[in-house]
């Protein structure tokens, strides 16, 4: 399996050799990161210091601030070890190069062959892989597994199409999970459906979600708010509609809802935070077919001084949208109206923001139900609704403050789950 898998890895990337040319040529930031792709550190590479370390995959920036806690008390519990912290993107190694102090060298994942992976085996001789969420590179279990290296699956989920996508392939999952030491997983739900598709039940355990423990809140720092307040131009009798991680489609339904309400509530503002930065154009180009004036987030970063308060703000930057939650009269959660999936809704209730989301949360079906039935979300079923809601909730401070202690309360209660992953790691004596 090792031999096919490296060998079918190999073909397909000289079949893709021509995009990769041509992406290596156009963008820079893109040829900078192929080296390290390939196990071409440089300089990073001189960080890489201790006879041994621990090892940590994450895919990018939300699994990179969800690991934030958790790396914090391996470095508390492990002093001596350095910790390899491996990343899908770009961003995601920025973000934690940027957030991570000394002990922790970041850089991007190999590509999934074994050769290349074992370049990083053997520079960095981890003593465990950490796995943040399900992230099954078939390459590098298989040769860490082939090296003798623990593998531990942490904050594990298995959304619902996932498992759809992962069933139909499960004979080849199997065999990759039976590789894997245990499975630190959010929910009885995840457990249940790691274990259907091959995983040892004697090896699952459930932790919870370590991303409650890395959400900010229940208010933003003082500074950042006055900061943020004066970037977008925010007055006390100013109230913040953000639509976020918007999907293709929402954000046309939430300026609908916006304008439909504006007139009656004349302070209203509108901050539209796309999943996807591809689609800021479209955006923009929506906002001016209706001649609605707006600014770029980064338009403003560039220039606060010239600034001019705008109704609409499209947030044009990765990593910040957390913050402007905790500015949020209401929050939308994106992809739930359009699309299908949902986006995760704990950042604005961490903040005690009321959140509104569409009938499609699947992705986060069990902390979207547990929201509802607190009474600290208002799941809807359309674009009508939608203005409905958000009329009703801008109307009634007293209202908002509810729903927004009832969400907060909520994830205060799921907090710990990064030391409990910690005291799986710690149980199986690898450290």
């Amino acid at each position: 399996m090792f031999l096919i898998y490296n060998y079918l890895f190999s073909i397909a990337l000289l079949i893709t050799t021509p995009f990769f040319l041509f992406r290596m040529a156009t963008t820079r930031r893109f040829r900078k990161g192929m080296a390290e792709r390939w196990g071409l550190y440089g300089a990073t590479g001189k960080d890489i210091t201790a006879d041994h370390s621990i090892w940590i995959q994450a895919a990018s920036v939300g699994e990179v601030t969800a690991a934030l806690p958790l790396i914090n008390l391996l470095r508390k519990n492990y002093p001596e070890e350095q910790i390899i912290l491996t990343c899908q993107t770009a961003a995601g190694r920025d973000v934690a190069r940027k957030k991570l102090e000394s002990g922790v060298v970041a850089i991007l994942s190999p590509l999934d062959l074994g050769w290349v992976i074992n370049k990083l085996i053997r520079r960095s001789r981890p003593l465990v892989l950490i796995l943040i969420e399900t992230e099954i590179w078939p390459g590098m279990i298989m040769t860490a597994a082939r090296k003798g290296i623990p593998i531990v699956i942490v904050n594990g989920r298995i959304s619902a199409s996932s498992f759809r996508g992962y069933s139909k392939v499960s004979y080849l999952v199997r065999p990759l999970l039976k590789m894997v030491t245990a499975f630190g997983m959010r929910s009885e739900e995840d457990a249940s459906r790691i274990q259907r598709l091959g995983a040892p039940l004697d090896r699952i355990t459930v932790t919870g979600n370590i991303k409650f423990d890395s959400l900010p809140g229940p208010e933003l720092p003082r500074a950042t708010r006055k900061e943020l307040e004066a970037l977008l131009g925010l007055e006390n009798t100013d109230m913040l509609f953000v639509g976020g991680s918007t999907f293709e489609g929402e954000d046309q339904i939430l300026y609908e809802s916006y304008l439909e309400l504006l007139g009656r509530y004349p302070g209203l503002r509108l901050l539209l935070a796309p999943r996807h930065m591809e689609r800021i154009g479209s955006i923009q180009e929506l906002l001016r077919s209706r001649k609605q004036a707006y600014s770029l987030y980064t338009s403003i970063l560039a220039c606060p001084a010239a600034n001019k308060k705008s109704e609409v703000v499209i947030l044009d930057v990765m990593g910040v949208l957390s913050d402007h939650y905790g500015l949020a009269t209401v929050a939308f959660i994106g992809r739930s109206l359009r699309g299908y999936g949902g986006q995760n809704p704990i950042e604005p209730a961490s903040f005690g923001c009321p959140i509104i989301f569409g009938p499609h949360m699947e992705n986060f079906r069990e902390i979207a139900d547990e929201l509802v039935q607190a009474g600290g979300a208002v799941r809807i079923r359309d674009e009508r609704e939608l203005s409905e809601e958000l009329a009703r909730l801008l109307s009634d401070p007293e209202l908002r403050d509810r729903i927004g202690e009832r969400a907060r309360r909520l994830v205060e209660k799921h907090r710990g789950a990064s030391r409990k992953n910690l005291e799986l790691i710690n149980r199986l004596e690898i450290l």
